[in-house]
């Protein structure tokens, strides 16, 4: 899941697309226009910009499940993104990274560009640990919002990187290095999402102990929506839900959880919790096995207005 797997993950995937560099033309453009052509109207909004524990940035069609992987430079893994996609100025799109500082993808030129240092703590190294390692970014009527491992929101400038404290949110903070080791033989991992719905902010969060060898998960803390006053950090739980999710996302209110064991797009009744099946998340980035296409943050995209920038 998210932050978790991706030190195991990382950088082990291959860029299977090639894309010409004479064209403005990006595969999310041709992918997009070539599934609207076949499907209708409705497809132009189901597609998200995702990025996975695996370092691959790419499009997921969430009616179908298939994920398109889009090359960029320098790599996922060479910046360590991998906490929450969110929308940024122009056409970038924005993503913490483990060092906690705030990185840029822009997905017509597939560069990725580092804005600056957020002043969370680096986690970047395996079993590193501080209550202000930096943890998830989120956007909510037009601003950006993070938490660290304390479960503090922080206000972040796009522009510069720089966080400034809210204040704690209850959350239930995490206590443990990701993947840590337990005297089971079990790791310790968690979930967590920061996304806004129906005009409020939400947190998704659930920490788990899971067993690679039997395929077994046991729920530590289980998954919970909380919704968030974003001016002083508050919150209250909304729903018990499922404590599997990798990510959560917000396409034209309907909300879509990514589940990070079984792969599948669900969605998602944030008042009581409840999931319905979609799709599986299918496509070359899960070439090495299930957790390599885990995704890791997504953000909802309009194709063909895209398309048309």
């Amino acid at each position: 899941m998210k932050t978790i797997l991706s030190s195991i993950l990382a950088g082990t995937l291959l860029a299977t697309l090639a894309v010409a560099q004479s064209s403005r033309t990006t595969v999310f453009e041709k992918s997009a226009h070539e599934a609207a052509s076949h499907h209708g109207p409705v497809n132009r909004h189901v597609f998200a910009y995702v990025i996975t524990v695996g370092s691959e940035f790419g499009i997921l069609d969430l009616r179908t499940g298939e994920l398109v992987t889009v090359p960029v430079s320098p790599g996922l893994a060479d910046l360590g993104i991998g906490d929450g996609l969110v929308q940024g100025p122009g056409r970038s799109l924005l993503s913490l990274a483990f060092s906690g500082d705030l990185d840029s993808i822009d997905p017509f030129t597939r560069e990725t560009t580092r804005i600056g240092a957020t002043g969370l703590a680096d986690c970047s190294a395996p079993g590193s640990y501080a209550p202000n390692c930096a943890n998830y970014i989120g956007e909510h009527n037009g601003r950006l919002y993070a938490t660290d491992f304390a479960q503090n929101l922080y206000r972040v400038n796009p522009h510069t990187g720089a966080a400034k404290l809210i204040g704690p949110t209850d959350v239930p903070a995490l206590t443990f290095a990701p993947f840590s080791e337990n005297p089971d033989g079990s790791v310790n991992v968690f979930g967590e999402s920061l996304f806004s719905a129906h005009g409020k902010l939400y947190i998704y969060f659930s920490t788990l102990a899971v067993n690679f060898e039997t395929n077994t998960e046991t729920p530590l803390i289980p998954g919970a929506i909380y919704e968030v006053n974003p001016a002083t950090g508050k919150t209250r739980v909304v729903a018990s839900t499922d404590s599997t999710f990798s990510s959560v996302v917000n396409v034209n209110d309907t909300i879509y959880a990514l589940d990070g064991f079984t792969g599948q797009v669900l969605t998602l009744d944030i008042e009581n919790g409840h999931t319905r099946p979609v799709s599986v998340v299918h496509g070359t980035a899960c070439d090495a096995g299930p957790p390599s296409c885990v995704i890791a943050g997504a953000t909802a995209v309009d194709p063909l207005q895209d398309g048309g920038r």
